[in-house]
């Protein structure tokens, strides 16, 4: 069999313990990838403007890197390597510098990102996901690379799922990992985020990484059982052995959650429009109050989960239980709350809108900080308004914190319930006094005002566009 190696390919050694010889038998016998399989796949994907890849050090991702460094030799694409140094570990810093001389001698450029700043005690992982997403995309907006590939396998994928079931997810959650989605750091463009190894198992990595000759870091959380994916990895694999459940059979399972997963979208969406469903442009959205009420009530829930969201700026849709609920309380009574959204029944509409007490403060919680606004920049407010000015000394809170004198000429085409006016941004400037004052806010209907724009991303999170870390 040719893999059409280069014939000038390293084969390294290194003496740190964290570092796996390629010599290491596979746990399974497998073939490695081909040259022309991985070729054919980015092919497809039309990345002839060049690409980056994510590259912790580990097999997976240093299979890719040379699959990647093979494909920059033979069709002149340029690919950009990545390494994020968590800094969880004392000796992240010496790996990331062992995978940048990797990466460095396969041909690929490479660059180490560190994620600096007091680390999170609960909640570590989510925490180090995001960081590493935003280090990633931030990357590549600067070098003006528009795509960037991870090394995620049908195994990854085969975890994903198994590990959404036991939380009782359903289609959505199940269709586990996309192949391609778009992914920003905060405000930034967004860049193409791909999965190219999805339809390969872990120890056809674990092959193609040792057909390179290539060494490897092994992460010691890789065994580590207090992570809850490594124990899932050891019962999918104890399963497989016992002839119990196959990745291969999860992974059909996953395709077909995949597509029960769109045609449930598809069905929110027609649902919405019957519904006279409206997306406004100060971040709230509506719906006709008779047509829900006429309804199916556990179709619209799953309309309803996504609203939530869409308004929300929380990191994840509330399930469709608490959904459904909500939605039945707001019909009944008048207004729920739910995942950070206020519902509200209104001259015959049903409003989904940010909850004011998310933004503004309650017991136990502070309102949003003030967040400064630099000429020219742009910045991400509360996950739900990309806002930029160009004007000095430009700061971005709350609209329910100004003056009410202001706050109501500010509002005055406001056509919301006037719950939604205190969740939405304004931008201030100190006036000759030295106080805050109000200069613009979204509620005003025009996509520019005073050189300030707030705009919103209500429909984006909707129709989950763009993922924003």
């Amino acid at each position: 069999m040719s893999l059409n190696r280069s014939a000038s390919a390293p084969i390294l050694r290194c003496r740190a313990s964290t570092v796996s010889k390629p010599a290491l038998p596979a746990t399974r016998a497998a073939e490695p990838i081909e040259y022309v399989e991985f070729a054919a796949r980015l092919s497809v994907l039309q990345l002839d403007s060049g690409f980056a890849i994510a590259v912790s050090g580990g097999r997976d991702s240093m299979a890719l890197a040379r699959l990647s460094a093979l494909y920059a030799e033979k069709t002149g694409v340029s690919v950009l390597a990545l390494t994020v140094d968590h800094g969880l570990r004392p000796q992240s810093a010496s790996e990331a510098a062992l995978t940048a001389q990797w990466c460095k001698a396969s041909g690929l450029a490479h660059r180490i990102l560190a994620w600096t700043g007091e680390k999170p005690t609960t909640g570590i992982q989510e925490a180090a996901r995001h960081a590493r997403y935003h280090l990633l995309a931030t990357a590549c907006n600067e070098a003006g690379v528009g795509a960037l590939l991870t090394a995620h396998s049908a195994s990854d994928q085969a975890e994903t799922f198994f590990m959404r079931l036991a939380r009782g997810a359903g289609p959505a959650g199940l269709a586990a990992m996309a192949e391609e989605t778009q992914a920003a750091a905060d405000a930034s463009a967004s860049v193409r985020l791909i999965r190219p190894l999805l339809a390969y198992s872990r120890a056809r990595l674990t092959a193609t990484v040792k057909s390179f000759g290539q060494a490897f870091v092994d992460d010691p959380s890789n065994d580590d059982p207090g992570y809850e994916r490594i124990r899932v990895r050891a019962k999918l694999a104890q399963m497989e052995n016992d002839g119990v459940l196959s990745a291969e059979a999860l992974l059909r399972t996953v395709a077909r959650q995949r597509a029960a997963a769109r045609r449930l979208r598809d069905q929110d969406e027609v649902l919405f429009r019957r519904a006279a469903g409206c997306f406004y442009r100060w971040g709230g959205v509506a719906l006709d109050a008779d047509a829900v009420n006429d309804g199916d009530r556990d179709a619209l829930a799953g309309l309803c989960r996504r609203l939530i969201h869409a308004v929300s700026g929380e990191a994840y849709a509330p399930d469709e239980k608490m959904a459904r609920k909500a939605l039945n309380g707001a019909l009944q009574t008048g207004a729920a709350t739910a995942g950070g959204a206020l519902i509200k029944l209104w001259q015959g509409r049903l409003w989904f809108l940010r909850e004011p007490a998310a933004v503004l403060g309650r017991a136990g919680a502070a309102a949003i900080a003030p967040v400064a606004l630099a000429p020219g920049q742009a910045v991400l407010w509360d996950n739900r308004f990309i806002v930029s000015g160009d004007e000095a000394g430009a700061v971005v809170k709350p609209l329910g914190l100004a003056d009410p004198g202001q706050r109501a000429a500010a509002t005055a085409l406001y056509s919301g319930p006037r719950e939604g006016i205190g969740g939405l941004p304004g931008i201030f400037l100190p006036n000759a006094d030295g106080d805050a004052a109000l200069v613009s806010a979204p509620a005003v209907l025009s996509a520019k005002t005073g050189g300030f724009s707030a705009e919103s991303q209500a429909t984006a999170r909707f129709y989950g566009a763009i993922i924003r870390f």
